[in-house]
């Protein structure tokens, strides 16, 4: 026999017994309703699978939990067999057990005679399949997250492709595995009440329901937002400062501070809002040459020559009739008219000189729309685009559109049609803020963020008395930010409309502001006048700013439906912030008091924030104090409309970095962090502002003591107290690479 028949005898033979042994060590599986059941008899494993998501839990193990003593001991010696549609699992080792396991459409159930059954698996949990809660589990604490985290009362897995929840039992126990982040250690009470596994396909567009909120025939569905941007943007914008009076000098100055304060701590985009297109002559590349004699390109290099991206509020279903940006002057197909023939002006422009625009005519997205966008993001370099008008077209429209050009068309569609061509103009890199929101998931897909609610207003409350303004408010802020923020992350960053710390807001209404914000993760607009704005509130910013990457865990609109400005019947006592980075998993916690007079609050751990039971570090931060250890709940202080952010960690073996006075995150500047036991030294590196003292806050366990600190820049000083060790080292614009020393 030939050297290749010889191998080719040798493969298939290592192949017949590969199969053998597939077979023995596999037997049966189940294979039903999209589900596949897969055992191996020789592990003592199962996985499940299923046709849309993949392998939903891996390495499942059948276990039996004293009651009395809390051991659980693991069944081995598995016996597979089909019975009809079931699958059946008999167990030999340590104890003889049955095992029933069949599937529906939406479940898989595992059935046992067996007292105190459990299954103990492996479930994929990487940033597209993530830890949830639903509608019934609201305690009142919203739940958000930065980085892969998991807690007491997560029991739901949320897969952000397909739409489709994952539960698993109350009782199941979902733990993050520590030697791989993008996996849950899984832990099943089996019962005979409910599935072990079950799913809710669908979630967002019909459980949730933003399928059922149109206005038209057209129906939203959940789209997956694509990632383009991994955090919410950081900025600022004209409007509640100016409305329609900034001109050229006020964009300058307000450049100039945010450039100079708050670029060293990650804002990036210098947004104007409407004013630019006032008056007979202007249009969108055209603007008024009494506001802006420059004009915007001009204002766009200004502003990116500081380090800052250019944004501007444009409504794109509006042209100035007489004088069209792109052309002297457009058919009059145009635009479009009511049955009367008459005009009408596009929502929320400078005036009437902008009317609306006939968009289900295709040449106004090929000779208005496209060029225009290619000559604001490509000649003039717009980075941030709000995308104006709030959806008042598409209700005109409706009433008109007999004399529409093309009446057949659904609004929605149309709308959609007009920022699908907007969005390949912006590309990946630009950023494109909606501002319509007549039905949750019209901008689906094409926005990176949306407006979510109303406008707000630089006070803590409405004010009595006639005229739109005095109704607007930060409490409208509140509404928007926690009535939408099961959609942040998830479908896109959520804005609740822009930030303002000045007074009349007092200092503690301020610090509820930036604090909510700062921990939602969502859109953080500024629009205050910055270069009159005093210290102190200038640094509400700096310890707040840049947005993280944080998302929704409650994928739930909270205690409201799923519309546009929504209006919770409540605000949530707590806002918890999960957070598992180079610092460790831990949360930050902003306990409210909403109420006009000062209030002591309690917090539970397990019950508000799903904690287990063990000591607990907490450090308040914008005292920027520690406040001790405690087990299973803490009561505060908490003055008339203020907030109490509270840093809550484990308590460890080891010294560890419990807060900086950098971020209320305490994410944000932390790069890495180690503990080398050998030396007793704590080693890490953090990202500062150049110029600017950065304090290392660290608890310290056991006794020890700092006995030496150094860095890469100057150590301003170091202090211990008990065992929180207090550490000022001299910011630099290079990383800060700092070690602590301890002993006995």
């Amino acid at each position: 026999m030939s050297k290749s028949g010889i191998f080719r005898t040798v493969v298939g033979g290592m192949l017949v017994l590969a199969a053998v042994w597939l077979l023995a060590g596999c037997a049966k599986q189940l294979s039903n309703k999209g589900w596949t059941v897969v055992p191996n008899a020789r592990k003592a494993s199962l996985t499940v699978k299923n046709a849309d998501l993949g392998v939903v839990l891996s390495d499942v193990r059948f276990a039996l939990r004293n009651d009395s003593t809390g051991v659980v001991d693991t069944l081995r010696g598995w016996h597979v067999k089909r019975s009809g549609a079931a699958l059946e699992i008999q167990t030999d080792t340590p104890v003889k057990t049955t095992w029933t396991i069949t599937v529906s459409d939406s479940a898989v159930d595992f059935r046992t005679p067996a007292s105190s059954a459990l299954l103990v698996g492996v479930a994929p949990a990487s940033e597209q399949r993530i830890p949830a809660r639903v509608r019934s589990q609201d305690n009142g604490v919203i739940y958000t997250a930065l980085g892969p985290i998991s807690a007491a009362d997560i029991h739901h897995l949320f897969d952000r492709q397909t739409d489709i929840m994952i539960r698993f039992p109350e009782s199941s126990r979902l733990r993050r595995n520590p030697a791989q982040p993008d996996e849950m250690l899984v832990q099943i009470s089996v019962s005979s009440e409910a599935p072990e596994i079950s799913l809710l396909r669908h979630y967002y567009t019909d459980v949730v329901g933003i399928a059922h909120y149109q206005k038209t025939k057209f129906k939203p569905v959940y789209v997956p937002y694509p990632g383009r941007f991994k955090r919410a943007p950081t900025g600022w914008c004209s409007w509640y400062c100016y409305y329609m009076n900034a001109n050229e000098k006020d964009m300058v100055k307000e450049t100039d501070v945010l450039a100079r304060e708050l670029k060293p701590y990650g804002l990036e985009y210098v947004q104007l809002d409407a004013c630019y297109t006032r008056g007979k002559d202007a249009n969108w590349l055209e603007w008024n040459k009494d506001l802006f004699p420059r004009g915007g390109k001009w204002l766009f290099q200004y502003i990116s020559n500081k380090g800052l991206k250019p944004g501007l509020w444009v409504n794109a279903y509006g042209a100035n009739y007489a004088k069209p940006a792109m052309a002297d002057k457009y058919p009059e197909n145009f635009f479009l008219r009511d049955k009367n023939g008459h005009l009408s002006g596009a929502c929320c422009t400078a005036d009437t000189t902008v009317v609306r625009l006939d968009y289900t005519n295709p040449a106004v997205l090929e000779k208005h729309l496209k060029p225009l966008f290619h000559t604001l993001v490509d000649e003039w370099g717009m980075r941030y685009l709000k995308d104006a008008g709030w959806g008042t077209w598409m209700d005109y429209y409706e009433k008109n559109r007999a004399n529409a050009f093309d009446s057949t068309l659904d609004s929605r569609v149309v709308y959609r049609r007009v920022q699908k061509a907007i969005r390949e103009i912006m590309g990946p890199t630009n950023y494109i803020n909606g501002c319509a929101m007549h039905e949750v998931g019209v901008g689906f897909g094409y926005y990176d963020g949306s407006r979510v609610g109303g406008d707000d207003y630089a006070r803590w409350a409405p004010e009595k008395g006639k005229g739109n303004r005095n109704s607007m408010s930060m409490q409208t802020f509140f509404n928007s930010l926690f009535g939408a923020n099961y959609l942040n992350g998830i479908c896109w960053w959520s804005d609740p409309d822009v930030v303002m710390v000045r007074p009349p807001l007092t200092m503690e209404e301020a610090r509820t502001i930036v604090t909510t914000i700062a921990l939602s993760g969502q859109t953080y607009m500024i629009s205050d006048f910055m270069a009159e704005l005093p210290d102190e509130r200038m640094e509400l910013y700096k310890k707040t700013m840049p947005t993280m990457p944080i998302h929704a865990v409650d994928l739930f609109p909270f205690r409201t439906d799923p519309v546009c400005c929504p209006k919770p019947k409540s605000f949530p006592k707590a806002l918890d912030l999960k957070v598992n980075a180079a610092t460790g998993a831990y949360d930050v916690v902003a306990v409210y008091n909403w109420s006009d007079q000062p209030v002591m609050k309690t917090v539970a751990f397990a019950r508000d924030f799903g904690l287990d039971r063990a000591p607990r570090l907490v450090f308040d931060f914008w005292q920027q104090k520690f406040l001790g250890i405690f087990t299973d709940s803490l009561s505060v202080e908490i003055p008339v409309h203020g907030v109490r952010a509270l840093v809550i960690r484990p308590v460890g073996p080891t010294p560890q970095v419990i807060a900086t006075s950098r971020h209320i995150s305490g994410a944000y500047s932390v790069k890495s962090v180690s503990w080398d036991d050998a030396t007793a030294t704590l080693t890490g590196r953090s990202q500062t502002v150049e110029g600017v003292p950065y304090a290392l806050f660290v608890y310290v366990p056991g006794g020890k003591k700092l006995s030496e600190v150094t860095a890469n820049t100057k150590v301003l000083y170091h202090t211990q107290t008990g065992n929180v060790v207090k550490v000022l080292l001299q910011g630099k614009k290079e990383p800060v690479e700092w070690k602590l020393v301890f002993g006995a």
